[in-house]
C-alpha cells in the first residue's frame, strides 16, 4: 500500500519516531532487547515449506494409489505432527499451517471419499484442523496465570458463558452433543488467547499470515472458479452424496462455488477475510488475487457475505489515511472493470444477477420469508428462556445428542438468536459483554496504531463477521476464528510498537549517556 508499510517494521516503528540506525530492520537492537524469545523460537526455521509439502505430497500420493483409508488416519496424524513442530518452533507458522488446514482439508476429504467409492459421513480426516489447533490449549495451561490479567478479561467472561451453557447442554442432551459444539464455539477463543500469549511475534504474524491469506486465496479462488465452469468428478461425487441442494447442480455453471472448502457459506466467509486482509499486502500476487477473488466471491451467492464484505470496505475507507483511500477506491474500480466482460457470459452473470434480484425483492425471497417467520416463532422463547437450552440443542452437534426424540435443529437462522437460546440470560450477558469489548479494545487500538493496515484490516473483518450475526452464527468455528483473529491482531501490534518505543527510549538515552 502506502510507503509507510513497505515493511512491518515500518508500521509499528513509526509510533516510537525511532533513529534512521534503529528502523532500518528487525534486527537491531531494539528488537533484541524486545523480543528476544521471538529469534529464539523461530531459530531453525530456514525451510518453514518443506514439512507441510512432503505432508501433502504424501497425502496426493497415496490417494493416487487409491489408499483412502490410509489417508483417513495418516492425515490428521502427520498435521497434527507438523503443526505440533511448528508450535514448538515458530507460533507465526504454527498458525499460517493452521489455516491452511481449514483451507484444504475437506478438498483431502473429497478425494479420499472418491478413491474410496463411498461417502464417509463422519470421516476421520475432517478433524485435522482441530487437532492442530487444540495445541493452543498447552499455551493455556502454561500461562494460566495470564487469566487473571486485564487483557485478557474479555476471554474470561466469554469462556464462562460458554462453560456455562456447556453443563446446561450436558444436562440437556447429554456429554457427546455439548462437548463437539463446546469445541467449536471455543477454540476460536483460545487462537485470540494464544495471540496474546504470543505478542511478541507480531512481525512473524504479519508476514506469515498475509502471505497465508494472499496464496491460500489465490489457491482457493483458482480452483473454485475451475469449479463452477467444469466440476472436478470428486467434486460432483461429494456434491451427490451428501445431498447438499442449497449447493446447486453437479453440472457445468449449476454449483455455488465452495472451492477446497465444506460448502459455499464457510468459503465465503473466508475469501471475504482473505480479500480484507490482503488490503495490507503487497506486490502484484494481491492484485492478481482481487481479479480472481472477487468473481469467486460473487459465485458463492452468499448475500450476507455480500453484504459483510461491503459494510467492511466502507469501515475500511473511512479509516485508512487519504492516500489509502484513493488507492483503495482505485482498486475497487479497476477490479469492477474487470470483472465487467466476465459479467457478460450468461452462464456466469445469471445466478449472480438471480441473487442480487433477491435481495431488492425481498417479498418474493422465500429464504427471507423463511427466516422472518423464524424471528417471529423464536423470539420469545429465545429471550424468555432464562437459564438457556445448552450448547448441543442446535446445530450439527444434535446429531451426537442422547435424546434422540428431541425437536433440535440442525440449523438456525439467526446467530442473534442462536446466543440467547443457547446460552440463556446469565451466559448472553457475559458472552456478548466479551465479544463488544473485544470489538472496541481492536477498534481504540487500531485508531492508536493508523500506520498498520493489517490492524485497520482486521478490525475490518471482524466487523464484516459480526454483522453477518444477523444470519448465521458467525462467531464459531472457521468465521470465528477469523473474528477473533481480527479483533486481536490490532491489540497485540500496538504492544509491539509501544514495546518498541520503550526499547529504542532505552538505547538512545544509553547512547546519549556513552556520548557524554
Amino acid at each position: 500500500m502506502g510507503r509507510m508499510l513497505v515493511t512491518p517494521s515500518s508500521a509499528q516503528v513509526a509510533l516510537a519516531r525511532p533513529t534512521p540506525d534503529q528502523a532500518r530492520g528487525w534486527s537491531g537492537a531494539a528488537v533484541e532487547s524486545a523480543a528476544p524469545v521471538a529469534r529464539v523460537r523461530s531459530r531453525g526455521l530456514r525451510h518453514p515449506l518443506r514439512l507441510p509439502l512432503l505432508l501433502f505430497a504424501v497425502t496426493l500420493g497415496l490417494i493416487a494409489l487409491h489408499q483412502g483409508r490410509v489417508v483417513e488416519y495418516f492425515f490428521p496424524l502427520g498435521a497434527f505432527g507438523v503443526a505440533l513442530w511448528f508450535y514448538w518452533r515458530s507460533p507465526a507458522h504454527y498458525l499460517g499451517f493452521v489455516c491452511w488446514l481449514f483451507f484444504l482439508t475437506p478438498e483431502v476429504r473429497r478425494l479420499a471419499d472418491f478413491v474410496n467409492g463411498a461417502f464417509n459421513d463422519q470421516s476421520p480426516i475432517m478433524i485435522a484442523p482441530l487437532l492442530a489447533v487444540a495445541l493452543t490449549g498447552l499455551t493455556l495451561l502454561k500461562h494460566v496465570s495470564l487469566l487473571g490479567q486485564r487483557r485478557a478479561a474479555p476471554l474470561v467472561l466469554i469462556v464462562i458463558a460458554l462453560l456455562y451453557a456447556y453443563v446446561v447442554g450436558m444436562a440437556q442432551v447429554g456429554p457427546a452433543a455439548a462437548t463437539y459444539t463446546l469445541i467449536n464455539w471455543l477454540y476460536p477463543v483460545m487462537v485470540a488467547f494464544y495471540l496474546t500469549v504470543t505478542w511478541r511475534h507480531y512481525p512473524g504474524y504479519h508476514r506469515v499470515l498475509l502471505k497465508t491469506f494472499v496464496y491460500g486465496g489465490l489457491l482457493m479462488s483458482v480452483y473454485g472458479l475451475v469449479e463452477f465452469v467444469s466440476p472436478m468428478p470428486w467434486d460432483a461425487f461429494w456434491l451427490v452424496a451428501s445431498k447438499m441442494q442449497s449447493e446447486g447442480q453437479p453440472v457445468p455453471f449449476g454449483m455455488r462455488v465452495s472451492s477446497t472448502m465444506n460448502s459455499c457459506g464457510p468459503f465465503a466467509v473466508t475469501l471475504m477475510t482473505i480479500l480484507l486482509m490482503s488490503l495490507a499486502a503487497r506486490g502484484k500476487a494481491r492484485i492478481l488475487l482481487g481479479c480472481v477473488g472477487i468473481p469467486a466471491l460473487l459465485l458463492t451467492s452468499a448475500r450476507s457475505t455480500w453484504g459483510g464484505f461491503a459494510i467492511a470496505l466502507v469501515y475500511s475507507f473511512l479509516m485508512l489515511d487519504g492516500k489509502s483511500r484513493m488507492r483503495l477506491l482505485a482498486g475497487v474500480l479497476g477490479l469492477a472493470v474487470m470483472a465487467a466482460p466476465l459479467m457478460m457470459i450468461d452462464q456466469v452473470a445469471e445466478p449472480v444477477l438471480q441473487r442480487f434480484g433477491t435481495m431488492q425483492n425481498l417479498g418474493e425471497d422465500n429464504s427471507y420469508q423463511a427466516r422472518a417467520e423464524f424471528y417471529k416463532s423464536f423470539f420469545s422463547s429465545a429471550f424468555t428462556d432464562i437459564a438457556g437450552q445448552g450448547l448441543g440443542t442446535i446445530g450439527l452437534g444434535t446429531k451426537l445428542s442422547d435424546d434422540k426424540s428431541s425437536t433440535a435443529r440442525v440449523d438456525f437462522d439467526s446467530g442473534l438468536m442462536e446466543v440467547p437460546f443457547v446460552m440463556g440470560w446469565p451466559g448472553t450477558l457475559l458472552y456478548a459483554t466479551g465479544v463488544l469489548m473485544l470489538l472496541w479494545r481492536a477498534y481504540r487500538a487500531s485508531r492508536l496504531h493508523p500506520t498498520d493496515l493489517l490492524a485497520i484490516s482486521g478490525v475490518g473483518v471482524a466487523v464484516a463477521i459480526f454483522s453477518m450475526m444477523v444470519f448465521i452464527n458467525t462467531l464459531t468455528s472457521v468465521s470465528g476464528m477469523f473474528f477473533f483473529l481480527g479483533v486481536t491482531l490490532p491489540v497485540i501490534s500496538l504492544r509491539y510498537a509501544r514495546e518498541r518505543q520503550g526499547a529504542a527510549a532505552g538505547v538512545s538515552a544509553r547512547h546519549h549517556k556513552i556520548s557524554r
